[in-house]
């Protein structure tokens, strides 16, 4: 049993106007002239910003946040290919609060979150639910696939309470905009989340971060089309699968990797539905609850930039959909591009994963950084534009 969303394009132009019909909010900017003082040369009066949703950090109506991913040797490659105008205003960061060989490190993490805010971009950070994720093989040899640990925070665990009390600190202390996925995909069995315990989970931690008065958080949740069709799903008695409720979600959030995330049928030949479909039905979601999307993790995994054949086929058949869904989906208001050769990486490798190294392509690479140039992009230098940003400075 679930909640019913619909599925298609044409619900995101029915609530493309929604804005201004008192979903969105006006903001002017600067301070108010003092009339004591000699009047100077005429400025022209602040634009009022409007947000199609009010949400916190959500851009102006027409603008898309542009972010980048978390592979700290790949990202100065990704910075050197675009302009000073268009540096990336957001930064991935990942983090688990399960056990790791290399042990619980506050520290660390937040002197990461400092650095992303010293370059100006904004931290967008996932706390996993779970220790460290097993290789493919290794999963499948797993007696319980629900490795995960949200069933212990939703039980109020106090190691991982602890745990999360250091992060609530130390972004407390940060002070400034953040961006916060708890258990990002968490419907993914690669992730090994419990049904029914994480979306109790989620809510607990941002009960914690709102009774310690933290407010500089956007609480974010995260779907991936590859994952079942059960987001909204609830059982008998009503309890919601996956799904924490509207009242702790500041933004949706969907990673979007493969080819059929981004275009393709909604139907498949057996009529079920495609991983395309999926995407759209949680975009529709978002619309319906009345939530930003922000895209928390992208790149077309399946292509090797390396190859030039391949480096056109992924503009043409990735890029150029992915783009244009950003455009034709007014909800979606963000995006991180994630510049990594995911071969690099053994747990990637075994998927098939491949070269996404923008620098490997010139080609590529220059129609990517013609693309951001548009001015629909927002970008490291108009932050102060997001809802609420200036007042966590």
């Amino acid at each position: 049993m679930r909640i019913t969303f619909g599925t298609g394009l044409r619900l995101g132009w029915l609530f493309a106007g929604l804005f201004v019909v008192g979903c969105g909010a006006e903001e002017m900017a600067g301070p108010l002239p003092d009339p004591t003082t000699p009047a100077g040369p005429q400025q022209p009066p602040p634009v009022p910003q409007v947000y199609q949703f009010g949400a916190k950090f959500e851009p102006p109506v027409g603008r898309v946040v542009h972010g980048m991913g978390q592979w700290v040797n790949y990202n100065p490659k990704y910075t050197a290919l675009l302009p000073a105008a268009n540096q990336p205003g957001s930064e991935l960061v990942f983090f688990d609060i399960g056990d790791t060989p290399r042990g619980w490190e506050p520290a660390e993490i937040a002197a990461r979150v400092a650095g992303i805010g010293a370059s100006g971009r904004i931290p967008s950070l996932d706390i996993s639910l779970r220790g460290l994720q097993p290789s493919p093989d290794s999963l499948a040899k797993l007696e319980d696939k629900l490795y995960g640990i949200d069933h212990l925070v939703a039980a109020g665990d106090p190691k991982y309470l602890a745990r999360i009390q250091d992060v609530i600190q130390l972004l407390k202390a940060y002070g400034r905009p953040a961006m916060l996925r708890i258990g990002g995909e968490f419907s993914g069995p690669w992730n090994g989340y419990h049904p029914y315990e994480y979306p109790k989970a989620f809510r607990r931690i941002v009960t914690m971060f709102r009774d310690a008065g933290v407010q500089n958080v956007a609480f974010v949740w995260c779907y991936e089309p590859a994952a079942p069709n059960d987001f909204d799903a609830v059982n008998a008695a009503g309890q919601a699968k996956w799904y924490p409720g509207a009242d702790v979600i500041d933004w949706f959030s969907i990673d979007l990797f493969a080819k059929a995330d981004v275009s393709g049928a909604t139907t498949g030949h057996d009529g079920g539905i495609t991983s395309y479909g999926k995407t759209l039905r949680f975009l529709d979601m978002a619309v319906t609850v009345g939530r930003p999307v922000v895209i928390a993790e992208s790149s077309p995994s399946h292509y090797d930039f390396g190859v030039t054949s391949q480096a056109s086929a992924a503009w043409t058949e990735w890029f150029t959909p992915y783009f244009g869904l950003i455009a034709f989906r007014s909800e979606i208001k963000w995006f991180h591009y994630i510049n990594y050769d995911w071969s690099k990486a053994s747990y990637y490798l075994a998927s098939g994963w491949k070269n996404n190294d923008l620098s490997a392509s010139a080609s590529l690479s220059a129609l990517y950084v013609a693309e951001l140039a548009k001015s629909k992009y927002l970008h490291a230098d108009e932050n102060a534009l997001l809802k609420d940003y200036t007042k966590y400075p």
